[in-house]
């Protein structure tokens, strides 16, 4: 009968290696993830890598061939010609003259004709066609001497341009409260 007993515990010996195989994996607590990387995607490293992966890493992009990006030529050519001009027939005399109209050109190109002498002011300040020394009263402001001198029309000239040219042109003075009889250059403005 020992014939019996050996297969009866072969049989058994198997069961018990599948169970404890069975009990291992089912109580381990492991599970693999599944997990797949995407391109240009950042991911947070778990641990340092190791020399040895830094080594792998370093024979494996020794191996790679490196794809070499190929410069195109583009040959254009162009065919330009300029057109053909047209000539005008000459006004006839038949013609009703258009009455005048009287623009306000004073107020409206004041900022225009301000940063004209203003800048060239600056590029000369020693010139008397573009600049005019005033003398302030005491406690005024910039404002206050511009809207004295120039009057309502200089609301038109944007502040933060003027402003920083007249304070190159006038270095040292304190703009925010003049001194009686303190002398400041200003553009000498032409309507």
């Amino acid at each position: 009968m020992p014939n019996k007993n050996n297969s009866q515990f072969s049989i058994l010996n198997s069961q018990l290696v599948l169970i404890v195989a069975l009990f291992l994996t089912s109580c381990s607590g492991y599970e693999r993830e599944e997990f797949r990387m995407e391109v240009g995607k950042k991911y947070a490293m778990k641990k340092w890598p190791d020399s040895a992966y830094i080594d792998t890493l370093d024979r494996f992009f020794k191996n790679e061939p490196l794809k070499r990006s190929q410069k195109q030529k583009v040959e254009m050519t162009m065919n330009m010609s300029l057109p053909e001009k047209k000539t005008a027939p000459p006004p006839k005399a038949t013609q009703t003259q258009k009455p005048n109209v009287v623009k306000n050109t004073q107020s409206e190109s004041f900022a225009d004709h301000f940063f004209y002498a203003l800048y060239n002011l600056s590029e000369n300040p020693s010139s008397k066609e573009f600049g005019k020394k005033h003398r302030a009263k005491g406690g005024e402001t910039l404002d206050d001497l511009l809207l004295r001198i120039y009057g309502a029309r200089v609301k038109r000239v944007p502040k933060n341009l003027s402003e920083s040219m007249i304070k190159g042109l006038n270095p040292g003075v304190d703009f925010s409260s003049l001194t009686e009889g303190e002398m400041v250059l200003l553009p000498n403005v032409k309507p």
